[in-house]
């Protein structure tokens, strides 16, 4: 699969023109700005059988475009964004795609920003310094569930902080 960019967000060939994966495929959008955070991600979801990532944006118009026209299943998000604000992204998602899952992937771990992403809709909460394998747990957990058979783990969607 090849990548392009469009309007500061990078999708999969194939699947801007609403070819999502069919067949239990949990396809996953990375709102990141760090390439090195971006890259480390891509190779976490690549060893995930049933996760796909479908594109990936940096700021907070190439997140908006990118989820309006790819329409996954998960978001991860972060809330510190080359140009424009994650909050921002994180809100747009569940006012206008609120069946999707968005986890919110941040070094800005703070009570105060857990909460206003609680009450803003995020399913989960993670702090990059301590909890980045997590990402791939929940994602586990949402590609097993989709599975014919598929059940929850001890992992639910809530927001972690600790």
């Amino acid at each position: 699969m090849r990548l392009r960019c469009v309007t500061g967000a990078v999708f999969v060939q194939g699947f801007a023109d609403g070819n999502l994966l069919q067949g239990g495929i949990v396809n996953v959008f990375i709102v990141e700005d760090s390439e090195s955070v971006r890259t480390r991600l891509q190779a976490m979801l690549s060893g995930i059988p049933g996760v796909a990532v479908t594109g990936l944006a940096v700021d907070e118009a190439g997140a908006i475009a990118g989820v309006e026209s790819l329409s996954p299943d998960v978001v991860i998000l972060d809330l510190h964004l080359q140009r424009g604000s994650g909050l921002k992204v994180l809100s747009s998602i569940k006012k206008d795609h609120a069946a999707t899952r968005v986890i919110v992937l941040t070094n800005f771990s703070n009570d105060s920003c857990s909460s206003y992403c609680k009450q803003a809709g995020a399913d989960y909460f993670f702090d990059k310094s301590f909890q980045f394998m997590l990402v791939g747990a929940a994602l586990q957990q949402l590609a097993s569930r989709d599975q014919p058979g598929g059940k929850p783990d001890a992992l639910q969607p809530a927001i972690t902080h600790q």
